[in-house]
């Protein structure tokens, strides 16, 4: 974990563009709004004035008249530029050309409407305010220029959310995205409005970003990073949200082709290579791919096509801490040797769109991603060919989307959504594991073969209504999850040497295995998840000035449990119960926002907000409390009477090696995050603003893993050597640590059990940061962005895929005490 600098900060970043955009936005699901008052030359507002919007690029119509507030508002408009037109008897009409509305966005566009006949007309030749006066949230909009326009290297269009304020990598998982603090599992992506996320590993679809995207960039209209306070219809996510828009055909035909080609034959040789003669590595980057769109039927029907193919392979070098006896011409060479790693990944999308008529609007859209990753199971410079293996991911996503309009002030909207993420890993050899310390590993790796499905089936619906200065908006949105794991951690085994010498003397410090158990013939589980959610938010424009945003959403997550209770005395005596995975009934998040306009004009506003909300729980660690119950599987760590390399044991080892378990603690709660914002923007010339805005993030209930079957720490001396060779006494320097007792392993309080390793809800973190932001809004050929993040994230090491005892990447998630974690209490992985 690096500690840096109390200063992180997003990036600061100025993009200069021949076409790119970037605009803040309010959260509106897979769309937009455009609202605004009309009033006339005394400023008295004009009830029943008839307002119109139409986009020219598919003929999309819809009218409605004002309030008795002269308040008019249209929801759930595919993103795009937009002809507003106004006309009430006795005033002029007032026609507003090239009104910008992007994926979230709540653009205000009031009107004050000159007297006259309906026939003149007053065109409005000013740019849509680059303010947005009536949000309320953090939110930043990433437009179709600037996804297609700005370099990304692999073509994640994920790539640009860091961008955005109070958005990091999260250096604890490859690829994921950290809000406010918040680990990858915490956030959510949305895409046309659906949920598009692996519930299993707790990551996008496809697990974009650890693995190329599942949607291609070229397919990508726009997006929109909720950062902080979003509205109550958004849900299921403590961190942040991507809300991600695919394209569409237009009424006119459009496509583009792009290749991007990168081989050794036209790369020159390195130093290295040249010093020693050697010839260049295999090294291949190919990426290619096109769309195409248009209509089928102008103003009507409309198709939209994409595909994007990648081609990589280059060089694994494998270089261990400490050279082994011999070298590469010794008894360890062969696992010295270079390898290749590559990945094949083929994208593809087809979608429809059909005006069915001037009240109804349905759109379909598939999307698929093939991947194939070449010794992508397992790999590092300390990672021999063997102990990796390839794997895959086939990920089908279709979703659909209705929209009725019912009356002038009613909309309804219907989507359905399925999804299905189907994972194999295989491995490149059956042998045991083999880690020899700062060496190598070879051998099968301890968690393959392997594979996870998963299915998900989303039905939503909302319904919108404008009443007076309130839009109200109310809706449910459900998720099921069916899955099915196989996860055989360390089925064949695994062996710890402490060093080279000690593996060719066949002397290990450990040997781990694991063993299915009652009724089982393999360690497959079924991690299903039922997601219940309801909300009810409106919009209230209490003066031309002041608009309140504020909802309530309601989350309840329903986990199957597992089949078997563990008998034992002493977890039962503690109500610890292996049959049983806590649901959390009090999930109820309320969310506030407002802004207001300072000026009379659109020069200062000032806006802030608070929300609750409920994270995810990933079904890594779903699956592991069903499985890993000492009675599913078995797991054993075995210090004494080992086995010799490359045997393993044909049954459970007797009493002196008990099991390790996982059980999940009684008091088991959702994870819980409080946001809260506070920023002005102001104007600053044509096209541009300057905002200054503080973040809050304050996370509670945290899931997090420790092993509770130890004595308390206490302290001891010891000494630290001054290289990673073995030394004695007087070479090292002395230390004092603190250790669990024991001699040859710690002392087990529950002595039928190695690791009992709790999964509990009592980490948690608290984010402070404040930003500053430019932007200039895209116009002769120009576009800037300035940001920077100064920010402080302070936790207790939450973690919720902590969950194979004695792999080395997930021990080290875990506190340093697991009996006192909250000692470890400091700047967070993200800070």
């Amino acid at each position: 974990m690096a500690v840096m600098k109390r200063r992180v900060a997003s990036i600061v970043i100025i993009t200069v563009l021949l076409q790119g955009g970037c605009l803040f936005a309010q959260s509106e699901i897979g769309s937009a709004t455009v609202n605004g008052v009309v009033t006339d030359p005394s400023n008295a507002v004009v009830a029943g004035a008839k307002v119109t919007v139409h986009r020219t690029e598919s003929g999309l119509t819809r009218t409605m008249e004002t309030t008795n507030a002269g308040l008019y508002r249209f929801g759930g408009l595919p993103a795009g530029n937009y002809d507003l037109t106004i006309e009430a008897p006795g005033f002029k009409m007032v026609v507003q050309k090239n009104v910008p509305l992007t994926v979230g966005a709540v653009v205000t566009v009031d009107a004050k409407l000159e007297v006259g006949g309906v026939t003149e007309t007053v065109s409005v030749a000013e740019e849509v305010p680059v303010i947005e006066t009536t949000r309320s949230n953090v939110a930043t909009t990433i437009d179709m220029r600037s996804v297609a326009d700005l370099p990304i290297n692999g073509r994640s269009f994920l790539d640009l959310a860091v961008l955005t304020p109070g958005v990091v990598r999260d250096p604890t998982r490859g690829g994921d995205l950290a809000f406010g603090g918040q680990r990858g599992p915490s956030n959510a992506m949305l895409v046309d409005g659906a949920d598009s996320n692996n519930l299993f590993f707790g990551q996008a679809t496809g697990r974009s970003g650890f693995r190329p995207t599942a949607f291609s960039q070229g397919a990508v209209q726009e997006f929109q990073v909720n950062a902080n306070a979003f509205a109550a219809e958004i849900g299921r996510a403590g961190g942040g949200v991507l809300n991600v828009i695919t394209r569409s055909g237009t009424n006119d035909f459009h496509g583009s082709a792009f290749e991007f080609y990168r081989d050794k034959g036209i790369n020159a040789n390195d130093f290295i290579n040249n010093r020693n003669r050697a010839s260049k590595r295999p090294y291949h980057f190919n990426q290619f791919g096109g769309t195409f769109g248009g209509p089928i039927q102008r103003d009507k029907l409309f198709f939209f096509l994409s595909y994007d193919a990648q081609r990589n392979k280059q060089t694994q070098i494998v270089v261990p801490n400490v050279t082994p006896p011999g070298g590469v011409a010794g008894p360890f060479g062969k696992y010295l040797n270079p390898y290749l790693i590559g990945l094949e990944n083929n994208l593809g999308l087809v979608k429809g769109d059909w005006n069915m008529s001037d009240k109804d609007r349905l759109s379909i859209r598939y999307n698929l991603s093939r991947y194939t990753g070449l010794n992508q199971e397992s790999f590092g410079s300390s990672v021999a060919e063997e102990h990796s293996g390839s794997n895959e991911v086939n990920t089908d996503n279709i979703a659909v989307v209705y929209n009725r309009t019912l009356g002038s002030r009613m909309v309804a909207e219907m989507r359905f959504n399925f999804v299905q993420d189907k994972q194999p890993g295989f491995a490149n050899t059956t042998g045991p594991e083999a880690n020899i310390i700062n060496g190598v590993l070879f051998g099968a790796n301890n968690f393959s073969p392997r594979f996870t499905n998963t299915y998900a089936y989303q039905p939503t619906g909302s319904l919108s209504y404008l009443r007076g200065r309130h839009s109200y908006k109310m809706g449910f949105d459900f998720n099921f999850l069916r899955a099915e794991n196989y996860f055989p951690g360390f089925f064949a085994g695994g062996y710890t040497y402490n060093n080279w010498n000690d593996f060719l003397n066949g002397t290990p410090a450990s040997f781990r295995q694991s063993f299915a158990g009652i009724g089982k013939s393999a360690p497959i589980s079924h991690p299903d998840v039922n997601e219940y959610a309801f909300f009810a938010q409106d919009s209230w424009r209490t003066t031309e000035r002041l608009t309140l945003n504020y909802g309530l959403r309601y989350d309840y997550f329903k986990y199957r449990q597992p089949d078997y209770l563990n008998p034992n005395a002493q977890l039962l005596a503690a109500d610890l119960r292996t049959d049983r995975i806590l649901t959390d009934p009090a999930n109820f998040g309320p969310r506030v926002g407002f802004a207001y306009r300072v000026t009379d004009t659109e020069k200062i506003v000032v806006r802030g907000g608070y929300g609750i909300y409920y994270a995810r729980t990933p079904g890594l660690l779903l699956s592991t409390a069903i499985l890993n119950n000492g009675f599913a599987t078995q797991q054993f760590l075995v210090t004494t009477n080992l086995p010799t390399y490359p045997n393993i044991l044909t049954a459970p080892p007797g009493p002196g090696s008990p099991p390790d378990i996982y059980v999940t603690d009684r008091d088991f709660k959702t994870p819980r995050t409080q946001q809260f914002s506070l920023q002005t923007e102001i104007a600053a010339g044509r096209g541009s603003s300057l905002t200054v805005g503080y973040l809050g993030v304050n996370g509670t209930h945290l899931s997090r893993t420790r092993d509770i079957n130890l004595l308390p720490s206490q302290p001891a001396t010891g000494f630290i050597c001054p290289t990673v060779f073995a030394c004695v006494a007087a070479q090292g320097t002395p230390i004092t640590y603190f250790r669990h007792p024991g001699t040859t392993g710690p002392t087990r309080p529950n002595p039928a059990f190695g690791r009992i390793s709790l999964f509990d809800s009592g980490a948690n973190s608290i984010y402070q940061g404040g930003f500053v932001q430019f932007q200039r809004r895209f116009a002769n050929r120009f576009q800037a962005q300035v940001s920077y993040t100064f920010s402080k994230v302070l936790d207790t090491t939450p973690d919720a895929t902590s969950v194979v005892p004695g792999n080395t990447g997930d021990d080290a998630k875990v506190a340093q005490d697991t009996l006192a974690p909250n000692l470890d209490r400091g700047p967070g992985a993200s800070d």
